[in-house]
């Protein structure tokens, strides 16, 4: 492979022998060090080339050499600039930097960068394209000479350094460039001979840093062995408890392999490791293999606890010594010891870890402390496993003692350590912090840690993980989805995927099913580009990439899904994974990707369809008319048949619009969990667009800030608790959907139905149903109509029936309340709701008020009013940006109402009125004719309709017809008396969709 690699290696070497002639990094060598560079600072190159076509060409034998570059070649210009400062770096004389001309003189020795006219150049492209199309190989390059020339092409960025290795390696001699004259090669190389390559050459270099390192190892040794005896007569760690007790939830499905290490990463995954840490130009990588050979200031024994906040009204309990910095940092090394099997590294981790422990002191902290404690511990779990061979008995034993005493046991002024106890049996599995990481990563990953020298945590904590934990997210997966709303998805789902990953690493058994799947569907909330639907708390209405790039790179590599890591990439862009001791920490991310060799995808949403339907025991459509579009109208559609409580909302028979801008969304903030706001506006049914039903009674309750919504649960903590009726929310009666082509690259509508009874007081409604349609139109001016059919039945004709309709924007609407429209712009979208309901008056509710200095003041607004008073968020200064609300609601005191609205989108400047119009003659059904062009029709019956519908649509087109709420089977559709045909109901959709004129429409059971 070498010899006939020759000259696809050409660069790569000049990188490398420069970083050991200068003692530089290879990313200071390419730019990655610094900013500057181009012609004008040629000492400081920026040049990162990302894949593109290279051409370097020589002529000539020893003397000074010209480095030119083709005219107007960005990337050929920096490409010249950083090969003439390495030539001169290693001693070759440098006639300076120029634009190739036509006629470069022969007298100089030239050598010529970036895609060349000449030649040589074009017949060596020829021959890589050749290769090319003739192998799947990764990396590509040809060296082709002729006419005392040479040409290098290489397909992309490794293959050009590669390249630049071999150039040095084989053909730079004595301060010459020299070629056979018959050369004529072309070659290439996968990418994990790649890897390896560099790999090689990195465990090289380390022999040297073990030869340093073994000079100093006694003196570390003496340091291990004298913080033993002290941590033996101050007796800070205690001891441990051999035996934890037995588990109440039966046996683990698996015990973990005998050999270490096995948390995370085991001997299998560990070849990917070390080959993944020689990607070029990885910032992670780059961050790790700098923090190989870093110290921690003081052996990491941390200083005293101090105040750390800046707000001293705020933060004034803020007082600890938490370093998530040398968490990590204690974690590299444990890394740098599995890679280079230098014990100094090992021995240097357990060091400071022990270190850390006993001088940890959180007096009190700004967030819920058991997640810093839990990551003390899952640090602890890393070097114990990984290090495993390094450790005496003693070091074992004070290891195990100092995390139960120290990490897990015990309180301060803010309450427990952590709060699942120990041994970790509190808390629940449905939500809450229990569902958090302290079992679900930072217990099982120390158990697994030290099974076999205290099997006890194993048998007692992996048990409740199998048949306590598991058993509730797997029936929850079922839906595709979790709940707990898009601000807390991230901490609570990433920790299924911790334990689903320490299961599988050190077992070989799958916890869990469909995690792929849940993490699409995540990912599916997506509603234009960096933009999410809400779902339950939310910080915004931007994804926050930050967090769920951690649960794509998690489930990509534990399901081999192309798709997902192509999402994670684009998520990450140039960002990089540092201590995050939250979600992926950098080590942990050196990990996860041992687990696969999987490429990504070329499109990032290659399998994800535009239409996403999540079932039991959720029940919710999320339709989207195009990936990655500005321009995507997008709707969400939800029913939900059981909620969990906690951070998700009281939501059931909900909906929210997108188009060029958030149109109508969730409303409220979310900024404290306990605060009135939070829990009364933000979590309640008034914030969404929904339906409430206000019962006077029911005036005193939630602490005078009832609002007429959905029922207020608390939260249940195993999975028979969470069954019961009482989290019963709905249940969807029909669903369906459809595309206009066969390869559903354009959705043509999606419907869903349900009865919502249950989400309410029981003294307060008889009967709720909501019934939801999305179409698309074809027509760019209206691109999405959107049909809401609503039937309530209340305990008392004077209780008040209210449709929401949030306004996203911070601009009032515009009410004509004789046609009974409703517009609203916002980010250069805009909303037209049409009432088609009799007897029912629509008023505005809201106002953003500003102070004196322009920023948005709460007790200035009535954005969010309820009941006459505004119920403001707990900081002022802090809202969603939004306008407030439009309630539609029934005019007269009745029993029974329904309510039709329809909903269209179009762009900001549009002046054109969409028609939308009631039908005529109705008999058991409601309906809307929509722009001439679509027909809404809505069974009137609460059953599925089994009897003739009939009625008139005025016009001379052809229509598309979608009649929702029939029986399963064959109807027959005649229009003036002709038949047209005969259309199916399914069971699960009860909706007839087809196409024919307008007139006087009858439906019938087929014969």
């Amino acid at each position: 492979m070498k010899k006939k690699l020759g000259f696809f290696a050409l660069l790569l070497c000049l990188v490398l022998s420069l970083a050991t002639l200068t003692s530089c990094s290879i990313s200071d060598i390419l730019g990655g060090g610094g900013g500057g560079g181009g012609v004008d600072d040629p000492d400081d190159p920026v040049w990162k080339p990302t894949g593109e076509k290279i051409t370097l060409a020589t002529k000539g034998a020893p003397g000074k050499y010209a480095v030119v570059y083709q005219d107007g070649d960005e990337i050929a210009r920096e490409a010249a600039n950083t090969l003439r400062k390495s030539l001169k770096e290693l001693g070759l004389e440098t006639a300076g930097i120029s634009v190739m001309t036509t006629n470069v003189s022969e007298e100089k020795n030239e050598i010529i960068v970036g895609p060349s006219e000449r030649q040589v150049s074009i017949d060596a492209m020829k021959l890589l394209e050749e290769k090319m199309a003739k192998s799947d190989n990764d990396f590509h390059c040809v060296f082709h000479y002729a006419d005392g020339k040479l040409a290098i092409v290489a397909s992309d960025k490794s293959s050009y350094n590669y390249a630049l290795d071999e150039f040095f390696d084989n053909y730079y001699k004595n301060g010459s460039i020299a070629f056979l004259d018959t050369l004529k090669e072309y070659a290439s190389i996968l990418e994990n001979e790649y890897l390896d390559w560099k790999l090689d050459k990195f465990l090289e270099e380390q022999e040297s840093v073990k030869e340093s390192h073994d000079k100093s190892l006694d003196d570390l040794l003496a340091k291990l062995e004298a913080q033993r005896e002290e941590l033996v007569s101050s007796g800070v760690f205690g001891s441990s408890t051999k035996n934890i007790g037995k588990s109440s939830w039966g046996e683990p499905i698996a015990d973990p392999i005998s050999e270490h290490p096995r948390l995370f990463l085991n001997s299998t995954t560990l070849p990917e490791i070390r080959r993944n840490l020689m990607l070029p130009d990885d910032k992670t990588n780059i961050r790790i293999l700098d923090h190989f050979r870093a110290t921690i200031p003081n052996d990491c024994v941390l200083p005293a606890a101090k105040f750390q906040g800046t707000n001293t009204t705020v933060d004034l309990d803020n007082v600890h010594n938490f370093n998530d910095s040398y968490l990590e940092r204690i974690q590299i090394k444990a890394l740098a010891y599995l890679v280079t099997e230098d014990p100094y590294y090992g021995y240097e981790a357990i060091l400071y870890l022990k270190n850390y422990i006993k001088s940890l002191d959180i007096v009190k902290i700004a967030s819920d402390q058991c997640r810093q404690y839990g990551a003390v511990m899952c640090t602890a779990a890393i070097v114990y496993d990984w290090c495993y061979d390094l450790l005496t008995d003693l070091d074992k034993e004070q290891i195990i003692a100092g995390v139960e005493n120290c990490i897990c046991r015990g309180k301060n002024e803010a309450g427990a350590k952590m709060e699942v106890g120990f041994p970790p049996s509190g808390q629940g599995v449905v939500s809450g912090h229990g569902s958090e990481r302290q079992i679900l990563r930072d217990y099982l990953a120390f158990a697994t840690a030290i099974y076999g020298d205290n099997d006890s945590w194993w048998d007692y904590i992996a048990a409740r993980v199998c048949n306590d934990y598991a058993p509730m997210r797997n029936y929850y997966y079922q839906s595709g989805m979790v709940h707990q709303g898009t601000g807390y998805i991230a901490g609570r789902y990433i920790s299924d995927l911790f334990s689903a990953w320490i299961m599988k690493v050190a077992t070989g058994a799958d916890l869990y099913e469909g995690q792929d799947t849940v993490t699409r569907s995540l990912l599916g909330l997506e509603c234009a580009p960096g933009k999410l639907f809400n779902d339950g708390d939310k910080t915004g209405d931007a994804i926050a990439a930050s967090t769920y790039l951690h649960l794509a790179y998690i489930t990509a590599y534990l399901e081999s899904d192309p798709t997902l890591l192509a999402q994670a990439n684009h998520l990450l862009g140039d960002e990089t994974f540092s201590d995050n001791y939250n979600y992926l920490s950098s080590v942990l991310f050196a990990a996860v990707r041992g687990l696969s060799d999987i490429k990504p995808a070329e499109d990032r949403y290659e399998g994800m369809e535009l239409i996403q339907y999540n079932g039991a025991p959720l029940g919710q459509y999320v339709i989207r008319s195009a990936w990655n579009s500005e321009d995507s109208a997008a709707v969400l559609m939800r029913i939900k048949e059981r909620t969990t409580a906690n951070h998700e909302h009281l939501d059931a028979g909900t909906f929210e619009i997108y188009y060029k801008g958030a149109l109508t969304t969730d409303g409220g903030v979310y900024n404290n969990y306990g605060h009135e706001h939070t829990q009364y506006f933000h979590h309640a049914t008034i914030s969404h667009n929904g339906l409430i039903i206000y019962n006077p009674n029911l005036a005193s309750n939630d602490k005078g800030w009832y609002s007429g919504g959905q029922r207020r649960l608390g939260e249940t903590s195993t999975l028979n608790g969470w069954l019961n009726s009482n989290y019963d929310t709905g249940l969807v009666t029909g669903r369906q959907h459809g595309y206009a082509d066969e390869d559903k690259t354009s959705p043509l509508y999606a419907y869903i139905a349900g009865d919502i009874t249950k989400a309410y007081a029981a003294d307060t409604v008889n009967y709720v149903g909501r019934r939801m349609l999305t179409v698309y139109t074809g027509d760019e001016d209206y691109p999405m109509a959107f049909f809401v059919y609503d039937d309530i039945t209340s305990d008392k004709k004077t209780f008040k029936k209210t449709f929401l309709l949030q306004i996203s924007s911070d601009v009032a609407p515009e009410i004509d309340e004789e046609e009974q429209t409703v517009t609203t712009e916002h980010d250069g979208g805009k909303l037209i709701l049409t009432c088609l309901s009799e007897d029912v008056k629509i008023e505005g509710i809201g106002g953003r008020g500003v102070n004196e200095k322009g920023n948005y003041s709460a007790a200035k607004s009535q954005n969010y009013m309820i009941n006459g008073k505004q119920l403001s968020p707990k900081s002022d200064g802090v809202d969603d940006g939004h306008w407030g609300r439009v309630e539609i609601s029934n005019a007269k005191d009745v029993d029974t109402i329904s309510f039709l609205n329809v909903i269209t989108v179009t762009d900001a400047g549009n002046k054109k009125t969409p028609t939308v119009r009631d039908l005529n003659s109705a008999v058991g059904v409601e309906g809307a004719v929509f722009d001439k062009k679509i027909v809404a029709i809505f069974a009137t019956s609460r059953e599925r309709a089994t009897e003739e519908l009939s009625f008139d649509v005025s016009g001379s087109s052809s229509m598309s017809y979608y009649v929702s709420g029939v029986a399963e089977g064959e109807w027959t559709v005649t229009v003036d008396g002709d038949e047209i045909g005969s259309f199916e109901a399914s069971a699960e959709g009860g909706l007839l969709t087809f196409t024919a004129p307008a007139g006087e429409v009858v439906i019938s059971p087929a014969k």
